[in-house]
């Protein structure tokens, strides 16, 4: 089997956990009181489902037939479950699990599909990466606040549907990640 094949596996895998995992790190954010927090972790869990989509369709390409999902992907609740703690340290975990996506996993990954000559899984692989620093720096950043006892405002989060991309207020022009119209952005609302 191709080393790339395995890649978009292992991509499927960790971004189908990671999605999940931000779902459950909403939760408990949102119920310390921190919604904007629970509002990004909501956005950023929605721009995984993304990667997960691009991921399937380069997947089926190059197997030449349609992918399912659940044929691919393991997620234990309860393994995940017991991941989430306190809101500071679940922003520091998903910092951890972006930054590793960005500098180490993707970057292997992206590397792999070219020297396969794989253009599509490539391009997956690049977009996702590129989201994933977008994600790292949010979470950061909204982590950098809490640590200060400073509040997160109440902002618009919109995501490309293309790419992922995260933003805040309103969607640019241009994604300055896939380069798509703002049309591809979607309004994350948080209740």
């Amino acid at each position: 089997m191709s080393l790339v094949i395995e890649n978009l596996k292992e991509a499927l895998n960790g971004e189908s956990n990671a999605k999940r995992k931000y779902e459950l790190y909403a939760q408990k954010a949102k119920e310390k009181n921190h919604p904007e927090i629970a509002h990004l972790f909501k956005a950023v869990s929605f721009a995984e489902s993304i990667h997960i989509k691009n991921h399937l369709r380069a997947l089926s390409v190059l197997q030449g037939s349609e992918v399912k999902i659940n044929d691919i992907v393991t997620i234990n609740e309860e393994e995940l479950k017991q991941i989430v703690k306190d809101t500071i340290s679940n922003l520091q975990d998903a910092i951890e699990g972006e930054i590793y996506e960005t500098k180490k996993m993707y970057k292997q990954f992206e590397k792999n599909a070219s020297s396969e000559g794989k253009d599509i899984p490539e391009l997956s692989f690049s977009l996702a990466r590129d989201a994933e620093r977008v994600h790292a720096d949010l979470f950061s950043k909204y982590l950098k606040k809490l640590k200060k006892g400073k509040s997160v405002k109440k902002q618009k989060i919109y995501v490309c549907q293309i790419c992922g991309n995260v933003e805040f207020l309103e969607p640019p022009e241009i994604c300055p990640i896939c380069d798509h119209s703002k049309d591809f952005y979607k309004e994350i609302t948080f209740d």
